[in-house]
């Protein structure tokens, strides 16, 4: 984002020039030797003091007068809870949203607070780090769009694509209010993809995380052509704001690949200011409502891992010390409990089994190489209620919410009345647009006209396939898939329908005093907290009944899908009684979608291939192939690849 209001572009010719040369600079800075250096355990119970709070506040404020940038600036603690919201005199009341790359919809174009820009930020930086991994909301703008690498064409979309709506300030898991509590908490706007929001480490380890809006007409953006290095005020003085709190480098976006590309944490390397640590005159605290109240100033926030931030060891005994989500007094808010097909001791099972995985499983975003992923699993059952929460020590926060959509969206798109359930949130038009009235809509793309409404079993990753503005996925020139919004008013701030369910609720908790909304849609379908399109869902059966879905979120996509397919076929072993996978013959595969892919090479000291094929070794012999049957390649989809032959 700049100043002016207008995110900078470049020609494409120059675009892919950066592309291929800064892309050969930044893999060959993820050297083996920059890792070795890499700090070791973090120190424990660490978190943001109040006076720690004022010292990065007063570093912001004071770059930005240096800079002659008016700015608000938001601190958060790593479960969220909003410590310091400052205002420099002159700072812009308000941002509009807008990608520069859309001609309307979704989010585009409105008009917000830069309060809630600027937490929105500081969110982003923390709930996407952790002690593995120091992620950026330039980070975030990286993996969230069309193709990945952005601008290089005829490449999937982003790893993270769609995780910008999640955290939202809406839904039934995250907490609001401006008092301390558990976390996780809301952000005003989900997930952050405009530079300017960085986390913040004290001894290693996340305590919280820095935004900023700066400028006399600020915008809310993000990065379209992330090759070159902009110099961005924004970034500028959050990043300048870290002294003293800034991650170890080695853990540093650009040190970790995803899909064999190193990403982005920071353009303003070379350009910070040094600061002064006392908040300079000429600003104030301001009140947020539902976030912050000025009056208390700088704000202590919560250490993470102990019970007082929500987050920290659960008393049910899972794999590998895990953690849970705890209540103020201490219980577990989501134990196993049972439902309609899955007894409690199902569940217990089903995470117990998905974590043991996960402690196996090399992990995709984290350093040192060769580490164990770090993971957030959520079961629900076929209504989309939570029936269990699990998660790792160090998984990075956003992981909870989004294990939890993903689950969610499993189970509702496998459902034989999904297409019904979501036409009672829908309006008419949009239940048109996507299901069965356009003729890109699912019914006509598949032509199938009951699709939704025949138990077709879907996991996250295949209803991703189908909600990306070019199908097949990246290829330039193609149609949307069915769920998602056209080019050209596709951008990350009007994606589609997993935008238009949400919008509600989105909506009116952006109005004055941020009202606590506990549903985001429109109706009760079993996505209270909307849903994920990216993967790591998988329904869950038994005896080819749909019963509930496994989520997974925080370590690679490919890790999350083989997290939950393995974690489902491992709990089947061990619990019998016919539960398990969806048959092969209902899997959306079957429609030439992709149901689950696992990585290469997946466990730390096994050379296992091939383990959502049941070609592994144990603990993973035995998981159903997943393509025995051969795939029923939908209509539009054979025309569209006869016209690539020709």
């Amino acid at each position: 984002m700049t100043v002016s209001g207008r995110p900078r572009r470049r020609p494409r010719a120059a675009a892919l020039r950066s592309a291929t040369m800064v892309g050969a600079v930044l893999l060959a800075g993820a050297s083996f030797e920059a890792v070795a250096r890499c700090p070791g355990t973090p120190l424990p119970n660490q978190r943001l003091e109040s006076a720690d709070v004022r010292r990065v506040v007063a570093q912001a404020a004071d770059v930005a007068q240096r800079l002659n940038q008016p700015a608000t600036i938001a601190l958060v603690d790593r479960v969220g809870n909003v410590l310091a919201v400052f205002q420099t005199n002159g700072a812009a009341p308000s941002v509009r949203i807008t990608s520069g790359m859309s001609s309307g919809g979704g989010l585009e174009g409105l008009v917000v607070p830069s309060t809630a820009a600027a937490i929105a930020k500081a969110v982003t930086g923390a709930y996407l780090s952790s002690s593995g991994q120091a992620f950026s909301t330039r980070t975030a703008s990286f993996i969230v769009q069309d193709h990945f690498p952005p601008t290089i064409r005829n490449v999937p979309s982003g790893p993270l694509f769609g995780v910008q709506f999640s955290q939202l300030p809406c839904g039934d898991l995250v907490q609001g209010g401006s008092a301390l509590g558990i976390g996780p908490r809301r952000s005003p706007l989900g997930l952050s993809a405009d530079p300017g929001g960085f986390p913040l480490y004290k001894g290693g380890s996340v305590v919280g995380g820095i935004g900023v809006i700066a400028g006399s007409a600020p915008t809310y953006s993000l990065d379209l052509f992330p090759f070159d290095f902009d110099n961005d005020p924004e970034e500028v003085i959050a990043h300048s704001a870290l002294a003293g709190f800034a991650p170890p480098e080695c853990i540093r976006a650009e040190r970790v690949t995803a899909g064999g590309v190193s990403l982005r944490f920071s353009d303003a390397d070379g350009r910070l200011v040094a600061t002064a640590a006392t908040v300079p005159s000429g600003g104030a605290f301001v009140d947020v409502g539902g976030y912050y109240v000025a009056a208390d100033g700088p704000r202590t926030g919560r250490i993470f891992g102990l019970p007082e931030s929500g987050v920290a060891r659960e008393n049910i005994n899972l794999a590998g010390g895990s953690h849970g989500l705890l209540n103020p007094d201490g219980s577990n808010r989501y134990p196993p409990i049972a439902s309609a097909g899955l007894s409690a001791t199902d569940v217990l099972s089903l995470l117990d089994e998905s974590l043991a995985v996960a402690n196996a499983a090399r992990a995709q975003i984290r350093i040192p190489l060769g580490s164990p992923a770090q993971v957030t699993v959520s079961v629900v059952d076929a209504q989309g209620v939570a029936l269990g929460i699990g998660r790792t020590p160090d998984a990075p926060i956003f992981g909870i919410d989004v294990s939890l959509q993903k689950a969610r969206a499993a189970a509702l798109f496998s459902r034989t009345d999904a297409a019904a359930r979501i036409a009672a949130a829908n309006s008419a038009a949009q239940q048109a647009f996507y299901f069965n009235g356009d003729p890109r809509a699912a019914a006509g793309f598949f032509q199938r006209p009951t699709i939704f409404a025949d138990g077709t079993a879907f996991t996250a990753r295949a209803i991703g396939n189908i909600a990306r503005p070019l199908f097949p996925d990246g290829i330039d020139g193609r149609s949307r898939g069915p769920l998602s919004s056209p080019k050209p008013n596709w951008s990350p701030f009007n994606v589609g329908l997993q935008l238009d369910l949400v919008f509600p609720g989105l909506a009116a908790s952006l109005a004055p005093g941020g009202p606590i909304i506990n549903r985001c849609t429109a109706a009760a379908i079993g996505a209270d907290n909307g849903i994920q399109i990216f993967p790591g869902g998988v329904p869950i059966y038994r005896n080819g009944v749909l019963v509930g879905a496994v989520g997974v979120s925080g370590d690679g996509v490919d890790q999350d899908d083989m997290i939950a397919f393995l974690g489902i076929t491992r709990a089947g072993r061990w619990r019998g009684g016919g539960l398990g996978h969806a048959p092969l013959a209902k899997r959306a595969d079957q429609l030439g979608l992709r149901y689950v892919q696992c990585p290469q090479s997946p466990f730390n000291g096994s050379d296992a291939q091939n383990v959502c094929g049941g070609d592994g070794d144990l603990p993973t012999t035995g998981a159903a192939p997943v393509t025995a049957v051969q795939p029923q390649i939908p209509a539009l989809l054979r025309r569209e690849r006869m016209e690539d032959r020709r």
